[in-house]
């Protein structure tokens, strides 16, 4: 959809001379809230100060003590993560961890379709038959009260390890609760996700042991921070920076297997590589066959077998993609039935067609494309899988919460959000959403697209980009800088990708550049060959056939004598 361009406000004079750096570098940097040297230093220089002591984690010294004392008892314990990338590569954190520090470890991530989100009976009660006595929850289990109470009938203790929000304090009986988000915690950042969460726990266990911990679990914790989008500023920035490092001085046999399936080859990975090729493809059993076919490919030490592993992930990934793109089609065929051009504040659409595993990717694109929440429900036969995502600063449990007498389970964060609830229940929460103070709103208006500075490209290449590239590495709260360009001339345009996407060559006053504009291939007569247009852009580094060069990302675009600035 259509968004309203807005470029930040300019830096003022006295910031320029705290920082001492040219002033559209400054400009960039008070952008990100930097207003001084010493945060423009901390910020560029991401260390060990960032990451904090986990033992100010409520329970934290409870749940060491109770690890170690199963490791050394020789007690089987089970892992279970959910099946997105933040709990896989979470649980992989806590494999690894446990299995190096010489634990007996049966991992577990459950199947999307039969169990659901979060930790459930059928989970419980394998484990329990398989002898565990212990068990960690990874990115889930703050509202899993039945299944952990299940869990002590069967003789099973369950520490907790989860970022989610936490509703009430627990009414069941655990070890402990680690999560950033407690009431009662003095951990100084409450952003990390449960892979960051699960990596605290096990600095807690290395520290206590007084050993060095793995290389890979810094990089596994990357993985899942920048899967589950949390904000790229203090620790979490820290444990993405870090994590890349090591992931580019030395690959696990599965990033490397994957990586190379990917396209990716030997090239150095950033969080965009790990955005858009990595995540999305060790995401993809998940949502169509077996999540831990993800799991077994971070944590294998067999070459072959990754590679094997990697190429049975890399056509699921493609399945995945033509799954989605159909129900994205089939869902805004929906919201045009139903409400035209009038929508409401909170979108919800849902098919019996839909898989479970895909209905969070088209709640997504939805979003993105209305600019306002939207939950996608995959209808069962009695029961059925919704999935929901957020814009700006909706907080999407502050809806969900109230409603949560109508469903099965539910759980997420600001965001996003899960839910299982009964067919019969679903009208009525569809009128609950009706009623929300969002949804009487009606028509929220075109979102805002936040633009760093004015400044053609050929500008951006000789004073910005190298700079800009320091930013790294982008992502929630740290976006890569975004330009404004206006009356370019359009060289050439084709469309790319099944006509998905539009393919340009624009021109400014010193060059040609190569331009590509994701998922707009449906505007291609807004920029035909001759014509002029502003446009909204990242610059970054595009390598194909071995030759590396700069090109633009189109965000948006406009006819040059349609000016869309607010």
């Amino acid at each position: 959809m259509k968004r309203n361009w807005a470029i930040l406000p300019n830096v003022p004079a006295r910031v320029v001379s705290e920082i001492g750096l040219p002033k559209a570098q400054c400009q960039l940097l008070y952008n990100r809230g930097l207003t001084s040297m010493p945060s423009v230093q901390a910020f560029l220089c991401p260390d060990t100060t960032h990451s904090h002591d986990p033992w100010l984690m409520p329970d934290m010294e409870a749940a060491v003590r109770r690890l170690i004392n199963g490791i050394d008892g020789g007690e089987t314990i089970g892992v279970f993560g959910d099946f997105d990338i933040d709990g896989i590569s979470g649980t992989a954190v806590m494999t690894t961890a446990l299995r190096d520090l010489g634990a007996d470890v049966i991992s577990y991530i459950p199947d999307r379709q039969s169990e659901g989100h979060g930790l459930g009976l059928e989970a419980v009660q394998s484990m329990a038959g398989r002898g565990v006595t212990l068990l960690v929850t990874v990115d889930c289990g703050s509202t899993s009260d039945l299944a952990i109470s299940e869990a002590a009938a069967l003789g099973v203790e369950t520490i907790v390890t989860d970022h989610h929000i936490l509703l009430d304090e627990p009414p069941y009986p655990v070890v402990a609760m680690i999560n950033p988000r407690r009431p009662d915690s003095e951990y100084p950042f409450e952003h990390l996700t449960g892979a960051g969460t699960a990596y605290k726990v096990a600095q807690a266990l290395y520290r206590f042991r007084d050993q060095d911990e793995p290389q890979e679990l810094v990089a596994l914790t990357a993985l899942g921070t920048v899967g589950d989008v949390g904000p790229l500023l203090g620790e979490n920035r820290y444990l993405v920076a870090e994590g890349l490092r090591r992931m580019n001085t030395e690959r696990s046999f599965g990033m490397e297997a994957l990586a190379a399936v990917s396209g990716l080859g030997d090239r150095d990975l950033d969080t965009g590589a790990l955005s858009f090729q990595i995540i999305p493809r060790l995401n993809a059993p998940g949502r169509l066959a077996d999540p831990g076919i993800s799991l077994e490919l971070l944590t294998t030490t067999d070459p072959a077998h990754a590679r094997s592993m990697a190429s049975q992930i890399d056509r699921l990934n493609s399945a995945r993609r033509t799954a989605t793109e159909t129900g994205v089609k089939q869902a805004e065929g929906q919201i045009l039935e139903r409400w035209g051009n009038t929508l409401p504040g909170i979108i919800m659409v849902g098919r019996r067609d839909w898989s479970e595993g895909i209905v969070g990717l088209i709640a997504s694109r939805l979003a993105e494309a209305h600019g306002r929440p939207a939950i996608a429900v995959a209808v069962g036969d009695e029961e059925s899988r919704g999935s929901a995502r957020s814009v700006g600063g909706f907080n999407l449990m502050e809806v969900i919460e109230p409603a949560g007498h109508l469903m099965v389970q539910f759980g997420g964060h600001e965001q996003a959000a899960g839910f299982t609830i009964p067919n019969h229940n679903l009208s009525r929460f569809a009128q609950f959403l009706e009623s929300t103070p969002t949804s009487q709103e009606g028509d929220l208006g075109e979102p805002r697209l936040e633009i760093d500075m004015q400044c053609d490209p050929s500008t951006v290449e000789r004073d910005l980009f190298e700079f800009s590239e320091r930013l790294e590495p982008f992502g929630k709260d740290n976006p890569r800088p975004i330009f404004m360009a206006t009356s370019l001339r359009v060289a050439d345009s084709r469309l790319v990708g099944s006509s998905r996407h539009l393919k340009l060559r624009v021109a400014d006053d010193r060059r040609t550049w190569d331009a590509i504009a994701f998922r707009q291939g449906d505007r291609s007569q807004e920029a035909k060959v001759g014509s002029r247009i502003d446009v909204v852009y990242e610059m970054e580094k595009n390598t194909w056939n071995g030759r590396t060069s700069l090109q633009l990302v189109i965000e948006d675009f406009s006819p040059t004598q349609q000016p869309r600035l607010i």
